[in-house]
C-alpha cells in the first residue's frame, strides 16, 4: 500500500464513532445509581443493582442488562437499541420515548412498565409480544412493525394492543 493512503486511512480510524462506554458515566452511576444522559454504549452492567435508578437520556446502545433488575428505573428517552436484556425486570420501569430497536423483550419482566411513545418498530404486537406479561403496561403511542401504534393498554390479563393507531 502506498504511503500516500495512510493520511486517509487514519482520518478514517478516528472520525468513527466510538462504540465504547464512558469510564467515570459508569463509575458514577455505580455508585450513585443515577447518570443523566450518560454514554454507557457496550457497557456490562450485570451484577449492578438499578432498583429505581436515573438514567433518563442515556445512551445503553448494546449494553449487557442480563438479569439487572431495572425495577422501577427511570429511562425516559434512553437508548436500549440492541440491548442485551434477557432475565431482566423493568417492573414498573419509565421507558417513555425510549428506543428499544433490536431488543428482544420475551424474557423481560414488563409488569406496570411505562411503554408510552417508545420505538419497538423491530417487533410485531401481535406475535412478538404474544407469550409477554403485559398487564398494566402502558403502550399508548408506542410504534410497532408495520407503522402500528397503540391506542392504550393492552387487553385485561392478555396481550397486544386494544386497538391500534395508524403511523403519524
Amino acid at each position: 500500500m502506498s504511503h500516500h493512503y495512510l493520511p486517509w486511512i487514519l482520518l478514517f480510524v478516528f472520525s468513527m464513532p466510538s462504540l465504547a462506554f464512558d469510564a467515570a458515566d459508569l463509575a458514577k452511576l455505580k455508585t450513585q445509581k443515577f447518570c443523566v444522559g450518560c454514554d454507557l454504549r457496550s457497557a456490562d452492567l450485570r451484577g449492578f443493582m438499578l432498583v429505581r435508578a436515573g438514567l433518563r437520556w442515556s445512551r445503553l446502545e448494546k449494553a449487557d442488562l442480563r438479569g439487572v433488575d431495572l425495577s422501577g428505573a427511570d429511562l425516559t428517552g434512553a437508548s436500549l437499541a440492541q440491548a442485551r436484556l434477557e432475565g431482566a425486570s423493568l417492573r414498573g420501569a419509565r421507558l417513555e420515548g425510549a428506543n428499544l430497536v433490536g431488543t428482544a423483550l420475551s424474557t423481560v419482566g414488563l409488569v406496570g412498565a411505562d411503554l408510552r411513545w417508545a420505538d419497538l418498530s423491530h417487533l410485531d404486537v401481535d406475535t412478538d409480544l404474544e407469550f409477554v406479561e403485559l398487564v398494566g403496561v402502558q403502550l399508548e403511542g408506542t410504534r410497532f412493525k408495520h407503522g402500528m401504534r397503540c391506542a392504550a393498554f393492552p387487553a385485561k390479563g392478555g396481550w397486544g394492543c386494544t386497538a391500534v393507531l395508524p403511523a403519524r
